[in-house]
């Protein structure tokens, strides 16, 4: 029988490489492309695979109508042989993969895998490690936790668009914590790379995010991967040590519904630029007395073209990047690309 892909985004075609390299046949069903929005009995399939960003509504009228939906998750716990390690909190979860991906390499060999961007699916048995990054939607969707370790670094209110209520992110959250084994509140990878191994790792200097409080020159900072109000809040205090008693412009954007419309008082910058398709529904969430609503990027920088090379700026957006862009890593390449017409 075939199988349905519900979804052709990043992890939808991760699918399809999956099916295709094991010659099984299978249909794409997904609403927002002309190609695949076509109307299919979703019971006559052996199995839907159903990318992680579905609608909650939706994966459960999946599930009343095929009693085999399947995510990569499922999946790759099913078919790849590794030593499993889970990471997830509303903060820090992907620099905490990321710097403990960085610890493991110089041991043995690892994957870093999941919300972080590189698919579960195209990683199936290629490393002794597998660094997993899951997002609340992933572990909500999740069947059965087979994780070996599982860590859960914070709970906040976050994703309340998709989960509802609180309860029902940090129930997803907490699903985590169903690993072989788990920890909570620890975000030193030196200690979790312990935790697991026994082993102490040697001290390294760590690489950044891409994205995450990049430099792009000595006053200029890119921190696209700010997608929530406490990212933006570690920003803002990380640029209050980084510029000093020097002066800088805080640059935001994105959609803050996602954020539940939560009004946020920002101490610190001189002034606050917003922009993009949002900008009202975020200026009315900051609370700021010297804040400018700017049509798009470029009106942000003509504004300052004469001293730019002197200013200190912050680009942090707080925000998913909703009708503005695809996602944080193209609203980093675009912000680069944009800024260096004016410096």
């Amino acid at each position: 029988m075939k199988s349905l892909i519900y979804g052709y985004g990043k992890t939808g075609k991760s699918f399809e490489r999956f099916l295709k390299n094991r010659d099984i046949d299978f249909d794409i069903f997904d609403a927002n492309i002309k190609e695949f929005y076509k109307s299919y009995d979703f019971k006559k399939y052996s199995q839907i695979l159903c990318s992680p960003g579905i609608s909650r509504n939706v994966f459960k009228e999946l599930t009343q109508l095929n009693d085999n939906v399947l995510t990569d998750v499922d999946i790759f716990f099913k078919e790849d042989n590794s030593t499993k390690i889970g990471i997830t909190g509303t903060n820090r979860k992907s620099t905490t993969a990321f710097h403990l991906k960085q610890l493991f390499d110089n041991y043995e060999p690892s994957s870093l895998v999941g919300n972080i961007g590189n698919t579960l699916l195209d990683n199936i048995n290629k490393a002794k490690y597998s660094i997993i990054e899951l997002s609340s939607f992933q572990l909500d969707k999740m069947i059965e936790n087979k994780l070996d370790y599982g860590i859960l670094l914070n709970i906040d209110k976050d994703h309340l668009d998709y989960h509802g209520n609180f309860k029902s992110y940090k129930k997803a959250k907490e699903k985590i914590l169903l690993a072989k084994k788990s920890i909570s509140n620890e975000l030193d990878p030196y200690r979790l790379f312990h935790w697991i191994t026994g082993k102490e790792a040697k001290r390294i200097n760590f690489e950044n995010l891409p994205y995450r409080f990049q430099n792009v020159s000595e006053h200029i900072i890119n921190d696209s991967k700010s997608t929530n109000f406490h990212s933006l809040n570690y920003a803002i205090k990380k640029a209050n040590q980084t510029f000093g008693k020097s002066k800088y412009i805080l640059i935001v954007c994105g959609d803050p519904e996602k954020e539940d419309f939560r009004k946020i008082e920002i101490l610190g910058p001189e002034i606050i630029c917003i922009f993009g398709k949002h900008s009202e529904d975020i200026s009315s969430c900051i609370i700021n007395q010297n804040k400018v609503i700017f049509n798009n990027l470029d009106d942000v920088f003509k504004s300052f073209h004469e001293n730019l090379n002197s200013k200190n700026l912050l680009f942090s957006p707080g925000y998913p990047s909703g009708n503005d862009y695809r996602n944080f890593e193209e609203r980093g390449q675009i912000f680069n690309k944009t800024i260096k017409k004016y410096i």
